[in-house]
């Protein structure tokens, strides 16, 4: 397997079903899995522990697969790297008929140690400048626990194209995604 990192691996980005030989689909999308990887990295360094990451780049079937088992991914998620997603409704209304600012994202869970404390140190790393992610959200669904990351929308976009997409950096959701709360 080919390593983005000392820690992590390409193939740990990939889609459901991707064989273990997945690379990126084009240029872009390898930039942005690097750029999340490094950061992962950081993240891993400070955490001390394992990360294993559960979803990574999200193809049109997964994110079907996702809405028909109760989850609620989101037309403009980040876990798309890069892929144009037909937009509806208000989405449409503000970003045309596709959404194309996806920063690249990863759900990853900590081995050995609690979801809640990998969200506290990923937090504090961004805000201490040490990491540098969009958002940072710690997700439950029933019993299961997991912190989504995204790469830094200013750092892809530059802040003026950061303030139009106006997402919130710091969040909680206990129900699956359906809502969210701002962490202060």
């Amino acid at each position: 397997m080919t390593r983005a990192t000392k820690d992590f691996s390409y193939h740990e980005f990939a889609p459901k079903g991707a064989g273990k030989t997945w690379m990126p689909d084009s240029e872009y999308q390898k930039m942005l899995v690097d750029v999340l990887a490094e950061n992962l990295q950081v993240l891993r360094n400070a955490f001390g522990f394992p990360l294993r990451i559960t979803s990574g780049v999200r193809t049109l079937d997964d994110y079907n697969r996702l809405k028909a088992a109760g989850y609620n991914p989101s037309e403009t998620s980040d876990h798309n790297y890069g892929v144009a997603v037909p937009t509806s409704g208000e989405k449409a209304k503000k970003f045309g008929p596709t959404y194309n600012f996806t920063a690249g994202a990863v759900d990853i869970v900590p081995i050995g140690s609690s979801v809640e404390h990998l969200f506290d140190v990923a937090v504090s790393i961004t805000r201490a400048g040490k990491a540098h992610f969009g958002q940072v959200i710690l997700e439950m669904s029933g019993k299961t626990q997991w912190v989504h990351l995204s790469n830094s929308y200013e750092y892809l976009f530059g802040k003026t194209t950061a303030r139009f997409l106006g997402k919130a950096q710091f969040l909680t959701s206990d129900d699956g995604g359906k809502t969210y709360r701002t962490v202060a």
